[in-house]
């Protein structure tokens, strides 16, 4: 055991606030030390949690609360449940830049796992919430807390109905306690739920083994998220940054800008070959990126020429045969809406020209809000040519517009996503996600001035640094805040908290996967945020 875990573990068991130490790891539930060496419990021989504790600690879930002792009456706390829950599922703490609850402090054991569990929504909480991490766990607040993880609603109260103590169930509570009685997670004691009676260790044993049980049996029908496309562009970053990112991401599906279309038909072929080295190595896919620079005269003349079009076309082929590449993904922005069947044309025969040489071909698209910007988009007929569709799910507010706003709030991609998928099967979409946000500046009226794109990193040092506090907002569900220097400012922040919403909505969905605008944008927390959100569908929660 290193020297650092050891310390962790010395301080997670001795601590009074702190009786459960869990250790898990996702892919294998390895014996932690103490569970290799057999150390036997002293005082567990009459807990009906025996076999429980037993099996949970030989997977080293969980341990003692000193040596050869389990503590099986002993209260758990409110941080210690949330921390079993995360770990029992093989997530990770997340090291959030705004906390969801103003007692929980960054500086304390439990700040990432309680993080992890509310940006899944396990808890729920916002910037004014309190979270009362060392009072013990209720019952009903234990059963809440299940019934929101497995997203099932509670069916009919007739399940607790058998409860002589029904009437002292929260209402609050009400559907999560017919939930995990009705999934059998717990049960209850001689008619009796004891909604407000402390959790205990051995309870929580069962529940832990019992939620086991449950993931792993809907975990096999969940089992084809695993090969998910998770797609990230290369943009201001060199090329050994970009591999740094990706070795801390999901990402699985590389996307570097090296196309760009010229006049004469002919492209410009930015190709790096110690990125395609080291792709195959890593076992990362590459679909090089094709652009026009938002040129419209120049996408047209290429588009509307029968000459020009063949020729980039087989220039584009070419380059994938000669470099060896996976696929490509087309950009073409400020497309001319009378170029639309010609863009179709395009992407259709493109396509056919892969299509010996087993290349994907993906379509970068923007939501359908009926203007001129997307007037060239066909997205039924697209999405029957290529392969996949990638929906551009940003730029709600954009940098050049008066009225400051979100790049990208929840019940805005939620109607992109509606309107998307009335064209295109899911199953050929990818959802482009934003790493990104700006900085409004605002003139007396609120109304923008000025704007800029950042960075995650450059917003998480601004919050950092100003005085005033990020609100969280239900109803687009994000953070805002306001801050002043010489003028007003205010930002709409993309974080794990916000960010994990809109990537479940994709998995919702159905959809093939994910794509990042852009990978260096991201700052280390979110890769944290997103990979709990893939392990939490890979469970089948």
């Amino acid at each position: 055991m290193s020297s650092k875990r050891s310390r962790w573990l010395a301080r997670f068991t001795l601590s009074a606030t702190t009786a459960i130490t869990i250790f898990t790891t996702f892919t294998s539930y390895l014996a932690a030390p103490a569970a290799a060496s057999g150390v036997a419990f002293r005082d567990i021989a009459h807990s009906y949690a025996y076999q429980s504790i037993i099996s949970l600690h030989a997977k080293g879930i969980l341990n003692g609360t000193q040596p050869g002792y389990f503590s099986p009456k002993k209260a758990v706390t409110r941080a210690e449940w949330v921390t079993a829950l995360d770990r029992t599922l093989g997530l990770e703490p997340v090291q959030a830049v705004v906390s969801s609850y103003r007692d929980v402090p960054k500086q304390a054991w439990y700040y990432g796992w309680i993080e992890a569990a509310s940006q899944l929504d396990i808890v729920q909480g916002g910037s004014s919430a309190t979270f009362q991490p060392n009072s013990s766990i209720t019952r009903q607040e234990a059963a809440l807390m299940i019934a929101r993880l497995i997203r099932s609603s509670g069916g009919s109260g007739n399940a607790i109905s058998s409860f002589i103590d029904r009437d002292e169930i929260a209402d609050w509570a009400l559907e999560g306690v017919t939930t995990v009685n009705r999934y059998g997670f717990m049960k209850g004691e001689n008619n009796y739920f004891r909604p407000a009676s402390s959790l205990t260790r051995e309870e929580t044993a069962v529940l832990l083994e019992r939620l086991l049980t449950y993931s792993a049996q809907h975990a096999r029908q969940a089992a084809s998220t695993t090969s998910s496309i998770r797609l990230g562009w290369q943009y201001d970053q060199t090329v050994q940054q970009f591999e740094n990112t990706v070795l801390q991401s999901n990402i699985n599906t590389l996307s570097p800008r090296w196309f760009f279309l010229n006049e004469t038909g002919s492209i410009s072929d930015y190709t790096n070959s110690s990125l395609l080295t080291w792709s195959k190595q890593h076992q990362k896919k590459i679909w090089a990126m094709v652009g026009n620079r938002s040129n419209l005269a120049l996408t047209h003349q290429i588009l509307s020429s029968e000459v020009l079009r063949a020729t980039t076309i087989t220039q584009l082929a070419n380059a994938v045969s000669v470099h060896g590449l996976d696929g490509l993904v087309i950009d073409f922005e400020n497309v001319d809406g009378q170029d639309r069947a010609y863009l179709t044309l395009f992407v259709q025969q493109l396509k056919a020209k892969l299509k010996s040489q087993n290349a994907v071909l993906a379509l970068c698209v923007s939501p359908d809000y009926g203007t001129d910007w997307t007037a060239a988009f066909d997205y039924q007929k697209l999405g029957a040519a290529a392969d996949y569709l990638i929906l551009m799910g940003y730029d709600e507010h954009w940098g050049g517009s008066s009225i400051p706003g979100s790049v990208s709030s929840l019940p805005w991609l939620r109607e992109s996503v509606r309107r998307f998928v009335q064209t295109t099967d899911p199953e050929k979409a990818i959802l482009a996600l934003p790493l990104f946000t700006r900085n409004w500046t605002l003139n007396t009226s609120g109304q923008s001035i000025a704007s800029s794109d950042i960075s995650l990193d450059q917003q998480n040092q601004l919050v950092s640094r100003i005085s005033s506090k990020p609100i969280w907002n239900e109803d687009i569900q994000q953070y805002t805040v306001s801050y002043k220097d010489t003028q007003l400012h205010k930002l709409w922040l993309e974080e794990g908290r916000s960010f994990t919403r809109k990537y479940r909505l994709g998995q919702d969905e159905g959809f093939a996967g994910f794509a990042y605008w852009y990978s260096g944008g991201a700052s280390s927390d979110l890769w944290s945020s997103v990979k709990n959100a893939d392990r939490f569908i890979q469970r089948g929660l």
